[in-house]
């Protein structure tokens, strides 16, 4: 498994949520380290069941390492 990600790694963004955070991901394989096609729309981290949210050329369907839950407040530096 590769867990190694440093802050230059790819990541994809899902959200709102009702209580107006993001949930983030390395869009990254977790088995192979190649980057992914994230799915469109993903369950919230907590209530997923680790289900796979996005497609590896090499591994199939996988679930993306989960990086972080991000505010509304901090969303500007993130993207900025």
């Amino acid at each position: 498994m590769i867990d190694d990600y440093g802050e230059n790694t790819p990541t994809v963004m899902y959200g709102p949520t009702w209580d107006g955070e993001y949930h983030m991901y390395f869009r990254v394989c977790p088995k192979c380290g190649r980057f992914v096609k994230p799915d469109d729309k993903c369950a919230i981290p907590e209530y997923q069941n680790r289900k796979p949210n996005a497609t590896c050329k090499k591994c199939g369907r996988v679930q993306m390492p989960f990086v972080d839950w991000i505010d509304e407040d901090d969303l500007d530096e993130v993207i900025g």
